[in-house]
Order: structure tokens, then sequence, then C-alpha cells
């Protein structure tokens, strides 16, 4: 069932309307509400479809128009983009543990669904919003030319076949499609990565790899959020595909004591060889799987592959493209993010000042 404010945008909207309306899914989530935030400061109308689970709070303060649906649902996807001109697909389901028919259903059929639903709605262009994951973790630069030649995990696969899927979109002239692919995105609300790794160091069972040696690949989340709407407006975007990172050297280990540094906490000295830790990530994802089945827990587990590959291999992607064609530069540097991002851990997530 949808909003009533999101009526609004019904086909009968003025074209300069339309023109101003854009569709954010995944926008209850850490870059997708960013996304949001940032799109209704510059004066668009913003369109965000959402779960029926999902805490939205946040985004009615907003004025955002909500749509209550699903990725799955045709019904609400037609309600959402309908009366827009511009989408940004921001929703997916990030994990190397879910099965494999879970990830596919929502990164692969559900992003072919919502570009169908754009299409049949005569929305122009659709951001999708990827990840430099798609590239394997090769452990070197890669251009955006770069394919990959085998994935361990299918977080990854998916979302690789989920470009496929938006390429065909541009290809068959239906619309027209921008890839951004983002490394490590951290920032205030990152409860996935910044948030976990902050409790991790509080409970003193932070986990590197290698030492932490490897770099991080971070990119500040307004960073991230200054190329989705570069990508929404500029022509030379059309097509195209783009990493999105900061480009800065800064390590798994300097981060993780800089967060430590941050809290008062002392720094963390846990550490596993790489060939160790990814072999019990890769045990310990099936025993979770199998307890899942079993008893229908929903933690995920304690150290995954995915998580392995991140923490130790180099993420050191570059940004030149994006720079080239979209005039992007990483407006926040490191000193300012981490200061944003340790503000937001200390009053808001861990709830201290």
């Amino acid at each position: 069932m949808s909003d009533p404010a999101a009526r609004a945008g019904s086909p009968s909207s003025s074209p300069a309307e339309r023109e101003r309306t854009v569709l954010v899914t995944g926008a209850s989530g850490f870059i997708g509400g960013h996304v949001a935030r940032r799109l209704i400061a510059e004066g668009r109308r913003v369109r965000c479809l959402v779960r029926a689970s999902s805490d939205t709070t946040a985004l009615r303060a907003t004025g955002a128009q909500l749509v209550v649906g699903e990725l799955a649902d045709a019904d609400s996807l037609a309600a959402a983009a309908a009366g827009c001109a511009r989408a940004v697909h921001c929703a997916a389901l990030v994990s190397d543990w879910a099965t494999t028919r879970e990830i596919v259903r929502t990164n692969v059929h559900g992003t072919r669904a919502l570009l169908a639903a754009c299409a049949a709605a005569g929305v122009a262009r659709v951001v999708h919003v990827s990840t430099t994951d798609v590239y394997g973790h090769p452990g070197v630069p890669v251009q955006e030319s770069f394919v990959p030649e085998r994935f361990s995990n299918w977080y990854a696969q998916s979302k690789l076949e989920a470009e496929a899927h938006v390429r065909a979109a541009q290809e068959s002239g239906s619309l027209e499609a921008v890839v951004l692919r983002p490394a490590t995105v951290y920032g205030p609300g990152s409860e996935d990565v910044v948030g976990e790794i902050a409790r991790a160091v509080r409970a003193r069972h932070m986990l590197l790899v290698g030492g932490g040696r490897a770099i991080a690949g971070l990119c500040y989340v307004e960073n991230v959020v200054d190329a989705v709407s570069l990508a929404l407006a500029r022509d030379a975007a059309a097509g195209e595909s783009f990493n999105v990172s900061d480009g800065l050297r800064v390590t798994w280990r300097q981060f993780v004591d800089d967060i430590a540094a941050g809290l008062g906490s002392p720094r963390p000295r846990l550490s596993l060889p790489y060939g160790v830790a990814h072999a019990l990530g890769r045990a310990l994802e099936g025993g979770y799987r199998a307890l899942r089945t079993a008893t229908g827990v929903s933690l995920p587990p304690l150290l995954s592959r995915q998580a392995v590959q991140v923490l130790g291999v180099d993420q050191a992607f570059s940004g030149e493209k994006a720079r080239e064609l979209l005039g992007w530069e990483p407006r926040v540097g490191y000193a300012e993010g981490l200061a944003a991002t340790l503000a937001w851990l200390r009053d808001e997530y861990l709830g201290y000042a």
C-alpha cells in the first residue's frame, strides 16, 4: 500500500514537477538515506520505496514521499516509479552467507524488475549503486573495464549480474543508466561497517587480517552522494560505470586505530594471516547457514570470506574516470570525515558523550 503523499507524483503531474522527482530505493539504509536527504536539500521531490518492516521515522521527517512495497512486487514498483524523471537504486542484500536464492532474488531479479518498472513509467535515467566488489578483489588498481575471472562469494557475483541488466536497459534504449561502484563507504550511519568496528573495538575483539596492512579503499559517504548527484545530471554519465573512492592510502590498521583513539579504547592487537582468516570465514559461513536452517537464527557469522577479502586485500581503486567525466572530487577529506563519523558513534550509535 502506498503512502497517500506518493499519489501526488502520478503521471498527471506537471512536466516541471516530474522533472524534479527522483525515486530512491534503499532510502532507509545508510547510503540511500544520505542520498534522499541530499536530493531534498537540492530542491528535488524524493519518492522512496520502503519495506513495511523498515524504520522510516527519519525519512518521514525529511518530507520524502513513501511507497511501501518490495522489489519483488510489481504493483509497488509501478506506484513508486510513476511520475519520476530519475531513479537512484541503492537497495541491495549485502551478504555472503544468505542463501544464493535470497541474494539473487533481491540483487539480480529486484534490479531487473525495478528497471522494467522505470522504463514503463518513462523514467529517463537510473543511477545504479553497485560496488567495487564486482572486480573480485584483485588486490591491484583496475580500470572500470576490468572483468574478473571468478568470485568466491555470491554477493559480488549477484552485483555483477545486476550490472548486466543495467547495461542491457541502457543498450535497449529504454532508459539511460549509470553505474557507480563505491569502495568502502564510511561516515555517520554506517552501522554495518563503522558501527561493527566500533563495537568490536570497545569489546576488545576486533580482528584484523594480515596485520591490517591492506588499503581500506575509504570513501566518505557525502563524497559518494556527490557522485550520485552528478551522475543524475551530467550528460556524459549516460551508459558509463565509475569507481568511487577517495583515493586515500589509509590502511585498515590506521582506520581501526583512529576509531579506537577517538573512542578512548585500546588499540586492537588481534590479527590473523590472510589464509587462516579466509579458511575460518568459509567454515563459519557454512556453520551459520546450517544453524539458521535448523534454528532460524538471523545473526551473521563472526567472520566471512567477504569480510576477509575486504580487510585483507588492497582496495586501491582509482576515481580518475569520475573526475574526468563527472567533474567529481572527494570534497570531504579524511580528517573531517573521521571526525564526523566519531561524533556519530559517540553521540548516537554508541550513546555516550
